[in-house]
This record gives C-alpha cells, sequence and structure tokens, in this order.
C-alpha cells in the first residue's frame, strides 16, 4: 500500500497563478477542511485560492479536409450566409456618430465587413463581423410612430 504525505501549511505545491499566468510552484498558507484553500506563488509571491492543475480535455478527432483550405469558424461560417451576395462597395463607414439600422452593411475600421443584427436603446448596435458578434456604439435614428 502506498501511503501519501498529508499536506500541512508550509508545504509546496503546483497551482495555477493568474499573475504568472501558468502552473508555478506555490506554497500552502491555509487549509480549509484538510484540504489546500490558500497558497502563496513562489514566483511572484502573490497569495490566491489553491487553483489544481486543470485535466487534460479529451482531444477531438479532427474533420477531415481538403488539403490548402482553411478551417472556418462557425462565426465566419455564418456571416458568409448572413452576407451572401450582397455588395461590400456599398457598405457604410462606421463611425460612432453615424446612424445604422438593422440589416444595414458596415464597413469597421478594425473589423471590416460587418452586418448590424439589431439595435438597442440608447445608442448601440449589435453586428456580426467574420469573428463573430460584437456590439458597438453609434447614434440610433429616431423612433417611428
Amino acid at each position: 500500500m502506498r501511503s501519501e504525505k498529508k499536506l500541512e501549511a508550509g508545504d509546496d505545491i503546483d497551482s495555477h497563478c493568474l499573475k504568472c499566468k501558468q502552473m508555478t510552484n506555490h506554497t500552502i498558507i491555509a487549509l480549509t477542511d484538510g484540504k489546500v484553500a490558500k497558497v502563496q506563488c513562489n514566483v511572484c509571491r502573490g497569495r490566491h485560492n489553491y487553483r489544481p492543475a486543470k485535466p487534460e480535455a479529451a482531444k477531438k478527432t479532427a474533420t477531415p479536409r481538403t488539403p490548402g483550405t482553411p478551417r472556418k469558424t462557425v462565426g465566419a461560417l455564418r456571416f458568409e450566409t448572413a452576407v451572401g451576395s450582397r455588395n461590400p462597395a456599398a457598405a457604410l463607414p462606421y463611425a460612432t456618430t453615424a446612424t445604422f439600422k438593422e440589416d444595414d452593411l458596415i464597413d469597421h475600421p478594425v473589423f471590416g465587413l460587418g452586418l448590424v443584427l439589431s439595435t438597442t436603446q440608447p445608442n448601440r448596435i449589435e453586428v456580426l463581423f467574420k469573428e463573430g458578434v460584437k456590439v458597438l456604439v453609434c447614434v440610433l435614428a429616431p423612433a417611428r410612430r
């Protein structure tokens, strides 16, 4: 039979450090009901809750694809479906002082071509880009009565 040493305050243990952004060696500083509660990083000296190593996630089997073709994200596929054959030259330039409505095609200086999905009062729009949906600030047109 294998006997494991009972952990005590002052013992060393590996924990995920948010400051170091990796697994590092820590010193146990507090136990609760026999379990490690608080630790101090031996690299940056930061004190935090004990964060054990995450178990390795099961690897997904890759879907076969033709060599040389890039993988597309779900957001990119959704974007291509939503934009379809719309003319990118007709896209409105994005500006925080501009007015947009649902289904407008916009051209953002950082995110590129986008489709306005919805407007939210008082001054926000949800826009679908290749990278995904972003919430942007703008001026909304007055509501129709």
